[in-house]
């Protein structure tokens, strides 16, 4: 209920007040008196009359006072604004439930969402509606979706109602209220609002169409959920930078809450690694409070989609802040060539080193070494050795063990110059099993060779291939392998690969921190088909990866923001998907030289080619506009503002006051007119 004057510049006639004032005040007494005898006589009676009448007097002076003001306020046109009653529910015979499912529904009140709560009364309220009403929902997180038009069952749409999930997206009450506008036509209806009414702007942009529902007859019906105190904090920015040890990470975070407070900022590393920071944020004013720090990151860091992270109860969902951070330190891999051919193309790794680095030096940085140079392997620099036909490793043995026992990963791969003799003697610390005379493997079928068995996709280093790729290793064959005595899998040696026969494969050895991985064949064309088959670029550089080497050196690397449409750039004809934050392929919209796709939740998300490792990086965020949960306006001001004659109820106090003047003015004149003995 307000209070409002229509004409509030006549409130300057209240002057007129002081007339009254001032005739009483210069009331003048006879100035000539003519004493006589009885003067004396009536002193004391004079005395008492004038204690009466000064009593009488000021009740008259008032009186003529409050005739004024009274004539003056019923100049000024005043009016008392009071709310309409509320419309009841199923009155008009429709009614549309409007959920509002973004990010800062998921602020906390008594310890449950403000989603959940709104859920559960919608579908209250949509229960116990009468028969023959008809009824419907809309969305309003991200993009708004009509999830039900408008119709009979109550059950159907409280389950519905129940079953929207939390969203990461920001909120779009216009455009929920334009299918409001679709869906009802011409004909009125009442339309239940749940919001919690945060975000700048957001109601004052629905004025348009709440006022084109409003002159239809359609009621507006606010169910607002919010906590008592509006609070959020919420890290928006990190950003990587040259400084001591491996460089810097700059943070920054907002508080859009009332009070100030101490928050520890945690910069995860993309191996997972944590690192703490703690900063002292600013209570939120007109602005909200800024705090800013820095991170020191190690020497060595893998490179990939790093998280910064706050520990905030108030609004949990925007708690993280996804960043891209370079690899720092070691990323170089050294191939080791045991067979360097009198030609590129006869060496036993050509194939091996287009594959590590296939488009113009995308991929990893690689240093191709004779046997002779494995000096130069230094765990500071890189992070996987490849060791490929090397005949006598009794050399390279002491620099091959410390390099794995330091956390490093090795590739061995066989070919005719091997002797399992020297390798069992010298490298048998590392090996998963004993090395045994080469054999020529057989198949069932006509061809050569013996097909590879198709690998668990559920494995973490063949996960990638699960959609596409993983009948390609059945179409590998083996002509020669060396043999292993036999070995128990445990946990830290697994078979990765067999052949159809068998024989294994690749092998896996975990060594501490360290990795060795065995292939029985050869890397280049002499003992299996291997290098021919489409697979075998994006299975050496996952491999790569997995063992701990960088591949993301020169990829592509973009940001985002959760229901914002994201683009990242590829070569053309690359067959490649989308993983999100998940692990699950996203959807996408395919260009000649682009991937195009709409992220529905923070996080990384990668582009990968046919299982291979990233080609691209994309850091996705929540919207930073949504994480404002300050109320700007209210959906029952953004109503009166469209259309304030509709809503409210007019009571003009002219009449009243007019009324209330007579008897004012008949009292004074009694009280003037009375004698005072």
């Amino acid at each position: 209920m307000t209070f409002s004057l229509l004409a509030p510049a006549v409130l300057a006639l209240g002057l007129l007040a002081l007339g009254p004032i001032f005739a009483h005040l210069t009331r003048r007494q006879p100035t000539e008196m003519q004493p006589f005898g009885l003067m004396f006589l009536l002193e004391r009676m004079k005395r008492r009359v004038e204690r009466r009448r000064r009593l009488h007097d000021l009740l008259l002076l008032l009186l003529r006072i409050l005739v004024v003001l009274l004539l003056v306020a019923a100049a000024t046109r005043p009016e008392l604004r009071m709310p309409e009653s509320a419309v009841s529910f199923g009155g008009t015979g429709r009614v549309v439930v409007l959920l509002d499912n973004s990010l800062s529904m998921d602020q906390r009140k008594d310890s449950s969402s403000l989603l959940s709560l709104a859920r559960a009364d919608a579908a209250a309220t949509l229960r116990a509606l009468p028969e023959g009403v008809q009824v419907a929902l809309i969305t309003a997180g991200g993009v708004p979706a009509l999830v039900s038009g408008l119709g009979l069952d109550h059950e159907l749409t409280a389950a519905l109602v129940e079953e929207q999930p939390q969203t990461a997206l920001g909120t779009d009450l216009r455009g929920a209220f334009q299918i409001a506008r679709e869906l009802l036509g011409e004909e009125p209806g009442e339309i239940l609002v749940y919001t919690d009414e945060a975000g700048p702007g957001t109601l004052e942009r629905c004025a348009e169409d709440l006022a084109w529902l409003q002159e239809r007859g359609s009621a507006i019906l606010p169910r607002i959920f919010a906590p008592a105190v509006r609070r959020n904090i919420v890290p928006i920015a990190a950003e990587y930078g040259d400084g001591m040890e491996g460089g810097t990470v700059a943070v920054k975070l907002l508080n859009y809450g009332p009070d100030a407070r101490e928050v520890a900022a945690t910069v995860a590393l993309p191996d997972g690694s944590p690192i703490t920071v703690f900063l002292e944020l600013p209570a939120a004013g007109e602005q909200p409070g800024l705090a800013e720090g820095r991170i020191t990151v190690p020497r060595q860091v893998a490179g990939g989609v790093a998280t910064l992270s706050v520990e905030d109860p108030d609004l949990p969902l925007d708690n993280h802040y996804y960043f891209h951070l370079p690899r720092i330190g070691a990323s170089r891999v050294l191939v080791v060539d045991g067979e360097p051919g009198s030609t590129p193309t006869t060496s036993e790794v050509y194939f091996l080193e287009r594959a590590l680095a296939p488009f113009q030096g995308a991929g990893v940085a690689v240093d191709v070494v004779a046997p002779s140079g494995i000096s130069t392997l230094d765990p500071q620099r890189h992070r996987v050795a490849f060791v490929a036909n090397v005949g006598d490793p009794g050399l390279v043995a002491g620099a091959l063990v410390n390099f794995v026992r330091e956390g490093g990963g090795l590739f061995l791969s066989m070919g005719r110059n091997i002797s399992p003799a020297r390798y069992n003697s010298t490298l048998g610390s590392i090996l998963p099993a004993e090395l045994l005379p080469a054999e020529r493997l057989l198949s069932s079928d006509d061809l050569p060779g013996a097909r590879l068995a198709l690998p668990d996709s559920n494995h973490a280093l063949f996960r990638p291939f699960e959609r596409s790729g993983i009948e390609g290793f059945g179409r590998v064959r083996l002509w020669s392998a060396i043999g292993l005595s036999p070995y128990n899998e445990s946990n830290t040696v697994t078979t990765l690969l067999r052949a159809t026969s068998g024989q294994p494969a690749l092998v896996s050895l975990q060594v501490g921190n360290g990795r060795v991985v065995l292939w029985t064949s050869s890397i280049d064309r002499d003992w299996s088909n291997l290098p021919l088959q489409s697979i075998y670029v994006p299975f050496i550089q996952r491999l790569t990866s997995w063992m701990g080497g960088d591949v993301g050196g020169a990829v592509e690397r973009s940001s985002g923001e959760a229901g914002s449409p994201l683009r990242i750039p590829v070569r053309r004809n690359t067959e490649a998907e989308v993983t999100g934050p998940d692990g699950h392929f996203q959807e996408v919209s395919r260009e000649l030289d682009a991937l195009s796709f709409t992220p529905t939740q923070p996080g990384a998300y990668a582009l990968v080619a046919a299982g291979g490792p990233p080609l691209a990086w994309a850091a996705v965020n929540v919207p930073l506009a949504e994480t404002d949960v300050r109320s700007s306006t209210s959906l029952q001001q953004a109503q009166l503002s469209s259309l304030p004659d509709r809503l409210q109820r007019k009571i003009s106090l002219t009449p009243y006051l007019l009324a209330a003047v007579l008897p004012v003015l008949l009292g004074a004149a009694l009280l003037g007119g009375r004698r005072v003995a």
